[in-house]
């Protein structure tokens, strides 16, 4: 059996509440492995205090990677994609980049797909594959080039930024910023994803968490919460 603990559910916003204080961070635990997703500036519990084996990062921005704007030493690895080191101001020490191919960390299979979310730096989400169970974990995500890889999978755990507010900017007719919660249901529905789960809780979503929970039948994380498949 695994665990998923969300450490801290919050997006890159002013506001907070007492069930949503801290940065997006996400820690899976099976077969005693302990793989961390995103750790960001503002976190309850030091890396020394959460001890994970392995750190997986989707993106450059502080609020999922500490070391865009400060230094952290660590002896754990972390997984980042090479775009993701170069836009960092500064840099975990011990670094492994990720590419496009399945990766074998502890105890999980990973397979790092492309997300779409900034035009400053790259994203990537990541389709976890346990024994029965898969998981798709997208971070912070405007669209997901290839929808294909939603199939087969067991949960969704997404953008919580918005519910119906559009957070999504177009540039140079690229776009950026975040899908709509109801835009990933949809993406859900289509590829059959039963258990849903939203982290990155935006303004939006802190004023409105019962009832996006109640019409949709999904799960908004909070801090602390846990759970096991």
């Amino acid at each position: 059996m695994a665990e998923i603990i969300f450490l801290g559910t919050k997006g890159e916003i002013e506001e907070s509440t007492r069930k949503h204080k801290y940065h997006t961070s996400t820690l899976f635990i099976y077969r005693k492995f302990k793989l961390l997703i995103d750790y960001g500036t503002l976190q309850k519990f030091s890396l020394e205090k959460i001890k994970p084996n392995a750190i997986l990062i989707t993106h450059a921005h502080p609020d999922h990677y500490l070391w865009s704007v400060k230094s952290c030493r660590t002896n754990v690895p972390v997984y980042l994609l090479k775009d993701t080191f170069k836009n960092g101001k500064f840099k975990p020490n011990n670094f492994k980049f990720i590419t496009s191919k399945k990766i074998k960390i502890g105890s999980f299979l990973i397979l790092p797909f492309k997300i779409l979310h900034s035009l400053k730096c790259s994203s990537v989400g990541f389709k976890i594959f346990l024994k029965k169970t898969s998981i798709i974990y997208t971070g912070d995500v405007v669209e997901t080039p290839h929808k294909k890889i939603l199939f087969h999978a067991d949960y969704y755990i997404g953008d919580g930024s918005s519910i119906k507010a559009n957070l999504v900017k177009k540039k140079n007719g690229k776009r950026f910023g975040h899908a709509r919660i109801t835009t990933q249901i949809n993406w859900c529905k289509k590829a059959r994803i039963k258990n849903i789960i939203f982290t990155h809780v935006g303004k939006e979503t802190l004023k409105h968490e019962d009832e996006i929970k109640k019409k949709y039948n999904v799960i908004i994380a909070y801090d602390g919460m846990r759970i096991k498949i």
